[in-house]
């Protein structure tokens, strides 16, 4: 056999090591939405990486694509950890994910939710996280401090820091200044023109008296990262949450009665051209709901449900709604674009609609009309979720492209280009 030959042999080996599992998984089904490519498809055998949710991505300094997300074998699992995948060549192909941290012998108890951020100036990566401690008043991956790891060389390798941050006291937390507390934030943090980095997240509590997720409530914050673009030491980065007030963003539920249940979270955020921030955010009243800023997200107008052009509200299931504002002006918002039908649904088919700023009128964005994106029609062989497309996703621009970091039926975990027949206003 020659060298040349013994090379192809080889390099066929680790290929089929490798990528066997795409190549056999659930008979290529993972193509259904039309992806670039896969950042991951679960392979592992024993089951520990079947469900893989919240994908968030960022391109660093030096033009690299950095997906983070969490997986586990199930949702809120005892195993759910933070990982993260570079693709070095935009998004054709994808490392083997790492874990940054979660349920393993080297990072015990379980990780969620991580968010990465780049600083402009250095390039240094961080991802903020969500770390369980041990507690579980609301859910184990709701119950804990806000963590991170930092990277100095483009994602390669990842450094823990023994800081953390306890999110704050609501009126639906612990009194206990040193207990945890109960938050998510799904989308990445980014920076304002006055130099502001917002980070989007929401606070949850129990109803009194009530047991289950129905007893759940939840109401949006803002964590400003006040030094992270200029101190050099991770261990010293200083937070302020807005608004400084045991009340965040609240939205009343409607259809329980008089009973005193709010549900306002996962909110993402965008700054409009005359520098008012603008928050969407997902409700339990069949809306996206959005709330304005004028001094830099210290106090927040009174919760309104976003209109579409005929007038009435923009329908959308209790699910995320991600918003991104382009560089051209344009504002996209991905949703479902129907009335609930479940607890959590339908998510599924997701919509793009395109706006424009109209910072005169008592809604500063109009809306053009939604086009249907993405549909699926049943959960995957190997998935532990219900039918959901695109489902606590992220959108980024870069190099005038828009690109969707996405899961479906959380399950695998997909990159693709939105194209630009879907942004036309």
């Amino acid at each position: 056999m020659t060298r040349k030959i013994l090379w192809q042999f080889w390099m066929g080996l680790v290929a089929c090591l490798l990528l066997g599992d795409v190549g056999r998984s659930e008979n290529h089904e993972w193509k259904r939405t039309k992806p670039d490519s896969a950042i991951y498809l679960p392979n592992d055998a024993g089951r520990s990486d079947r469900c893989n949710q919240q994908v968030v991505g960022v391109v660093t300094k030096k033009g690299t694509y950095l997906a983070v997300w969490t997986m586990a074998s199930t949702e809120a699992s005892k195993d759910q950890r933070v990982v993260a995948s570079r693709s070095t060549d935009q998004g054709v192909t994808w490392s083997v994910p790492g874990v940054i941290d979660g349920d393993s012998k080297t990072n015990p108890g379980s990780a969620s939710y991580g968010v990465p951020f780049v600083i402009p100036a250095t390039g240094r990566i961080y991802i903020f996280y969500l770390k369980n401690n041990g507690q579980s008043k609301v859910r184990s991956d709701i119950t804990g401090f806000l963590k991170w790891q930092y990277s100095d060389d483009d994602g390669q390798t990842w450094h823990s820091v023994k800081a953390r941050f306890n999110m704050g006291r609501g009126e639906w937390t612990e009194a206990d200044a040193d207990a945890p507390g109960h938050f998510i934030g799904i989308y990445a943090p980014h920076i304002t023109n006055q130099g502001d980095v917002l980070f989007s997240f929401a606070r949850y509590g129990l109803a009194p008296g009530m047991k289950g997720y129905e007893s759940w409530m939840t109401e949006v914050y803002f964590l400003r990262m006040d030094n992270v673009l200029t101190e050099a030491d991770p261990a010293k980065l200083k937070f302020t949450v807005l608004p400084d007030s045991p009340q965040g963003l609240r939205l009343k539920r409607t259809g329980v009665g008089d009973k005193e249940l709010y549900w306002s979270n996962e909110p993402s955020w965008i700054e409009l051209s005359d520098r008012r921030l603008l928050t969407a955010f997902r409700t339990r009243n069949g809306t996206i709901h959005y709330s304005v800023s004028k001094d830099r997200g210290v106090n927040w107008s009174s919760p309104e449900a976003f209109l579409a052009r005929d007038g009435k509200p923009l329908r959308n299931p209790s699910a995320p709604c991600p918003l991104v504002r382009l560089n051209d002006g344009r504002i996209v918002l991905m949703f479902y674009n129907q009335s609930p039908s479940s607890t959590f649904g339908p998510r599924n088919p997701v919509y793009l609609v395109v706006g424009r700023e109209a910072l005169d009128a008592r809604q500063p964005i109009e809306w053009g009309e939604p086009v249907k994106f993405m549909e699926v029609s049943e959960v995957p062989k190997e998935g532990t979720t219900y039918v959901q497309v695109a489902s606590y996703s992220s959108i980024i621009e870069h190099d005038g492209k828009l690109f969707l970091f996405y899961n479906d039926c959380k399950h695998w975990v997909l990159f693709k280009e939105i194209p630009a027949d879907f942004l036309k206003y």
